[in-house]
């Protein structure tokens, strides 16, 4: 899959059927052509939704978060090719 964006220099290209082999999900919403307005009112009903809860995240989600601190990278790393279950999130200061 190649995303064209004007200029001879700017195709971007993902390697999707590989991505698909270790579980990579890519995912792209456009808005260029959506009013400001719009999108200031998205960001706002997104915003109010995690507000409410409406948002699970974690255990209470389904799935397990486990962090790191920047300087575990290899850490982090290392648990995933372990196979370990759940989101593994690098916390930076």
């Amino acid at each position: 899959m190649a995303y064209y964006s004007g200029g001879e220099d700017e195709q971007l290209t993902i390697p999707v059927l590989t991505s698909l082999s270790v579980n990579l999900r890519w995912q792209s919403v456009f808005v260029y052509t959506v009013p400001t307005a719009a999108k200031q009112q998205a960001v706002t009903d997104v915003a109010a939704a995690v507000d409410a809860g409406a948002l699970r995240v974690g255990e209470e989600g389904g799935l397990p978060l486990h962090r790191f601190a920047l300087e575990h990278t290899a850490d982090a790393h290392a648990a995933l090719e372990a196979g370990l279950v759940g989101k593994i999130l690098l916390d930076i200061p």
